[in-house]
């Protein structure tokens, strides 16, 4: 491991006196670099308050605070003498304000496709206090709950809202991971420069930006498998014949990895069998023995789960992967190909992002040849025959750029550059490492280009990248003011347990806010759109709603005329050919006056009772305004404050990142699973707001009596007034963006005049 991170920080060389730079620069460049990123940052925070409005100039406001953010980054690659803890806190601070910058578009709701399938999960968990409650809208979510558990743990410990606890746990999955990586290819490198440079690298992800910052499981998942990969390298380094505790903390991010995601885990346990083949072709004896105990054991932890949930794992990715299959060899066959950059209705990306996208995947493919030979060569990343794994893995990145051209097949190379370029990091990393001083000048803007177009590869048409008013079958743009609100209207009346049709932006929207269930194909209701897009009410339509127990009828006006810009409108819709990609008056108009269908919710967004078709008594509730998803304790929260105020107080030197080895990483790695444990705890006490604050007491009371405040370091210099006006304007700008972004997001999707109650009348 680099010395830096297991012995105290050598103070950085001063810069010499006839620089050309400022002093101050020399002697600060990361705390330059944040400064410039948050200025960037507040930048698009601007644009996204112009998009909630008019979006004049948004979209224009992303890209120029995009830049300030990752450029200043990328100039850091080339500042010479900085220790490793200066390179990680770097490396940290730029995965924290990219994922600041991708949060604050909507800093107090989630909308996003995959986000509001697992909150439903999150919910259940929470609200009903029972595992594997259905959600109807990903079925296999609730039996993959890792997610959920480490979001409910610490609900259950601090009482805060459900969405600040989200945020708490993607956050502390994209420290981890950074941290992982940063580590793992520092000691593959040799150097923390090769950590730093794999950090910027994976910044280059498709994945980085967009998925792997939402609320998903994907994005817990990589942090557990980097972990894993990175406490075996350690263990294997260990002068310990058998370091436990390095080997039991892998373990425990393995099972972690195993309740969290199912395909990751597949490709992890591959990859561990892979290693230990490696290694013993390789006749490493004691790497093989480390690796072969860690394979055998996650192998068992993750065969037995699948087998418990095999044939719901078997529905869920049989579509998925046969419609892949046929649509690549359609391509093959010179059959229809998907364009590039475009959205559903045909509209196409800028020819400047197109250029951006088509240059950054070119100077990877150019970057990877001196990387990869320098790798085979063993110049790079060790002589161990397991080189050659990420080494294979990485130079599959050109061949899976042919897939952009398949729809289905698309999406599973999106999801698998968050593995190619975790191997891309440490092989371009180490070679970037020991060349970053001849490329010079050349470097930033290449990086730039890199990154900015791996952005736009994975975040899709402009309209993804910021808020703005409604669209029609656009993701996290189809949920508006208009769509919270009449989802907040169905929490406070509609009775619990019904049974709900809607499109698919409603049908993934609403259990959010009601427990209600929508009736999908996947959830074992039929397949509903026939009736939404027949243009009558037809025997066989009438036979849906009675067939599924359908309670209600959630009808979006506002779709009339429009195509989906991503998907399609209701489930499996692109199955039912050209009448289903277009909505038309009579498809909408057909539940009016029909016998039966009684309009409780007149407004753009109707909704029907249809329960006095199968003489279900029309009754609704008249609860109080369920206001944002899952409950929250105003006490507890303060009771978490205060705890943490003594925490801190007593250990305060702790969070001094100057002050973190390389042996602690077991410590921060078990952050998550930890955090699982006690979220699977609180499921069977019900989430008691009393029992959680006892139980965070009784957790600090144990981390204050098995820990000590180090006493202060000589070699660490004294934070001294220079330091505390750069922290205060940081903070200033922090609290300003921040400000800015909750304001505006308020003002464009929270605030709508208010619905009355259901036509019939409340109590009846």
């Amino acid at each position: 491991m680099p010395k830096a991170l297991r012995e105290p920080e050598a103070p950085a060389r001063r810069p010499s006196g006839d620089s050309a730079l400022p002093g101050w620069i020399l002697r600060r460049p990361e705390t330059l670099a944040i400064l410039v990123a948050l200025i960037g940052l507040f930048v698009q925070v601007v644009g996204y308050s112009r998009g909630w409005g008019n979006q004049t100039g948004a979209i224009e406001l992303w890209y120029v605070g995009y830049a300030l953010i990752i450029a200043p980054f990328a100039g850091l690659l080339v500042v010479r003498d900085r220790s490793a803890h200066q390179r990680l806190g770097a490396a940290l601070a730029l995965s924290l304000i990219a994922y600041a910058s991708w949060l604050l578009s909507n800093p107090l709701l989630s909308t996003r496709f995959d986000e509001n399938l697992h909150v439903t999960t999150l919910v259940d968990l929470v609200e009903k206090a029972e595992f594997f409650h259905l959600n109807s809208m990903l079925p296999v979510s609730p039996h993959f709950p890792g997610l959920e558990l480490a979001t409910a743990g610490i609900h259950w410990l601090t009482g805060l809202p459900l969405f600040a606890c989200q945020v708490i746990v993607v956050a502390a999955a994209r420290i981890t991971f950074v941290t992982a990586l940063f580590l793992l290819a520092s000691r593959i490198g040799r150097s923390p420069l090769a950590g730093g440079c794999a950090v910027f690298v994976y910044a280059a992800s498709p994945q980085f930006y967009f998925f792997n910052a939402q609320y998903s499981y994907q994005t817990v998942a990589i942090a557990m498998v980097m972990a894993a990969f990175y406490l075996l390298t350690r263990a294997m380094d260990s002068p310990q014949e058998r370091p436990w505790n390095l080997l039991i903390s892998a373990q425990f991010c393995l099972g972690a990895l195993a309740i969290t995601h199912h395909l990751t885990s597949w490709i992890t346990i591959a990859t561990l069998w892979l290693l230990a083949i490696f290694f013993w072709l390789g006749k490493e004896r004691r790497r093989f023995r480390l690796t072969l105990i860690t394979a055998e054991i996650a192998t068992a932890v993750v065969a037995a789960w699948t087998a418990i949930i095999a044939p719901l794992l078997i529905e869920y990715l049989r579509p998925i992967f046969s419609e892949a299959t046929s649509q690549l060899a359609a391509i093959l066959e010179g059959g229809e190909t998907r364009s590039v950059g475009a959205a559903g209705d045909g509209s196409t990306a800028p020819a400047w992002e197109l250029a951006v996208m088509g240059a950054s995947v070119l100077l990877w493919s150019i970057v990877l040849l001196p990387a990869g030979w320098a790798a085979w060569r063993r110049g790079s990343i060790g002589t161990t025959r397991a080189r050659y794994i990420p080494l294979l893995i990485a130079l599959a990145f050109p061949l899976t750029q042919a897939s952009r051209f398949s729809e289905a097949a698309s999406e599973i190379a999106d999801r698998g550059s968050t593995f190619i370029f975790m191997a891309m990091a440490l092989v371009v990393g180490a070679w970037l490492a020991r060349h970053v001083s001849s490329l010079g000048l050349l470097l930033i803007p290449s990086a730039l280009i890199m990154v900015v177009g791996g952005t736009i590869i994975g975040s899709g048409p402009d309209w993804q990248r910021v808020p703005g008013p409604y669209l029609a079958g656009a993701q996290q743009r189809s949920i508006d003011a208009e769509s919270v609100q009449v989802a907040e209207w169905i929490g406070r009346y509609v009775p619990d347990g019904s049974n709900v049709a809607a499109d698919t932006t409603f049908s993934r929207l609403l259990p959010n806010f009601a427990d209600v269930t929508a009736v999908t194909l996947s959830g074992g209701f039929d397949i509903v759109t026939p009736m939404f897009i027949s243009e009558s009410m037809d025997r066989y339509s009438l036979g849906l709603v009675l067939r599924n127990e359908v309670d209600f009828i959630v009808v979006d006006t506002r779709l009339v005329g429009r195509t989906a810009l991503s998907g399609s409108f209701y489930e499996g819709s692109s199955g039912f050919g050209d009448a289903a990609s277009t909505i038309t008056p009579a498809m909408i108009a057909k539940f009016v006056d029909e016998p039966g269908f009684e309009l409780v919710l007149d407004s753009p967004i109707r909704v029907y009772d249809v329960r006095k078709l199968r003489g279900v008594p029309a009754v609704f509730e008249d609860r109080p305004d369920p206001g944002l998803p899952g409950t929250w304790s105003m006490w507890q929260v303060g009771y978490t404050g205060v705890l943490l105020t003594i925490g801190i107080f007593l250990r305060r030197r702790v969070f001094d990142l100057r002050r973190f080895r390389a042996g602690d990483a077991w410590r921060f790695a078990l952050l998550i699973p930890a955090a699982m444990l006690i979220g699977a705890v609180g499921v069977l006490m019900g989430f008691s707001a009393v029992s959680g604050a006892i139980t965070a007491t009784a957790l600090l009371y144990i981390v204050l009596r098995f820990s000590t405040n180090p006493s202060r370091d000589p070699s660490l210099p004294r934070v001294g007034w220079e330091s505390r006006i750069w922290g205060g304007l940081i903070g200033l700008i922090v609290v300003q963006t921040v400000a800015l972004a909750v304001l505006s997001t308020h003002d464009g999707l929270l605030e709508a005049p208010p619905l009355p109650p259901p036509a019939s009348g409340v109590g009846q």
